[in-house]
């Protein structure tokens, strides 16, 4: 059952408790600086690291200056890009739910109509609802007849007809609104259900947002990435020793004594250096790039 003089505040402040308030969640707000320090844990980012690192060892025995920057350049605007996308990303929703949230909405509370922010509407709320009017919950008609827009949830462009419940208990689909619903014609009075993320607005809201709810499309690519990327392991380790055996055991003519030498002289530094140049080398052109958007 319903009042439809509306909640009174008490009401309102146990709904809010109980049920939570009608903000739409998003994107985690963080800084510019911290989505590039998450951007270094990106597999192909981490690689470029070791392949410094590396560089930085050797810096005692002929270091490549140029090689080294630009490996420092290719990770710095390979995070930058990155970090910069989703943060612009971040601003562009915090923005639109800051926009959303400046909308204000007409309710029925302590037997008066009241104009709210959209953010402030609880389950048990009273809406009131006329052309225009973009619905704030979901809910249920409980006085009127409205034809409604549904095509922001279904994206279907023709009308939708709705008329109120017969039975609030036992509510039909002609009887719901939904949230980001636009209303064409009529007027009426709806009993809120749902409010903020339970609604369906909202659930579609968090399932672009959420890291945790992958698609099969996604987890296919995600295995596909992560087979290639095993494949690309195993060629640049086998490429990285057939290096090693060439110069050290076919250029030497298989001859112990020289061998011996290479191994035990500052000349397998630079090879060792070389090799596993390559083998990096290898793994940066070889990883592909879904390994690391969705794994």
């Amino acid at each position: 059952m319903y009042n439809v003089n509306g909640l009174n505040d008490e009401e309102v402040k146990k709904n809010r408790k109980k049920f939570g308030d009608n903000t739409i969640g998003g994107k985690n707000k963080n800084t510019f600086f911290n989505l590039f320090l998450e951007t270094l844990g990106d597999p192909i980012i981490k690689i470029l690291l070791i392949a410094l690192a590396i560089k930085t060892i050797f810096l005692f025995k002929d270091f490549d200056y140029f090689e080294t920057i630009g490996i420092v350049l290719a990770i710095f605007i390979a995070a930058f890009i990155s970090a910069i996308s989703e943060y612009g990303s971040n601003k562009a929703f915090q923005r639109m739910q800051e926009e959303s949230s400046k909308i204000n909405i007409r309710v029925k509370r302590n037997g008066k109509t009241k104009e709210i922010s959209i953010d402030e509407a609880v389950v048990g709320d009273i809406v009131l609802l006329s052309a225009g009017d973009r619905v704030p919950t979901d809910g249920i008609i409980v006085q009127g007849k409205l034809s409604v827009d549904e095509s922001s949830l279904n994206g279907e462009a023709k009308e939708t007809y709705k008329e109120e419940a017969e039975n609030i208990e036992t509510p039909q689909e002609k009887n719901r609104l939904y949230r980001g619903t636009t209303i064409y014609e009529g007027e009426a009075l709806m009993l809120t259900t749902k409010v903020g993320m339970d609604t369906l607005y909202g659930k579609m809201a968090k399932s672009l947002t959420d890291e945790e709810d992958t698609s099969p499309l996604k987890l296919r690519l995600n295995n596909l990435a992560k087979i290639i990327s095993r494949i690309g392991y195993i060629f640049a380790i086998l490429i990285a020793v057939s290096f090693l055996f060439s110069k050290i055991f076919i250029a030497n003519n298989f001859n112990i004594t020289l061998i011996r030498e290479n191994i035990t002289s500052i000349k397998f530094m630079s090879l060792l250096l070389e090799s596993l140049t390559l083998a990096v080398t290898i793994l940066v052109m070889s990883v592909p790039e879904p390994c690391f958007l969705y794994g």
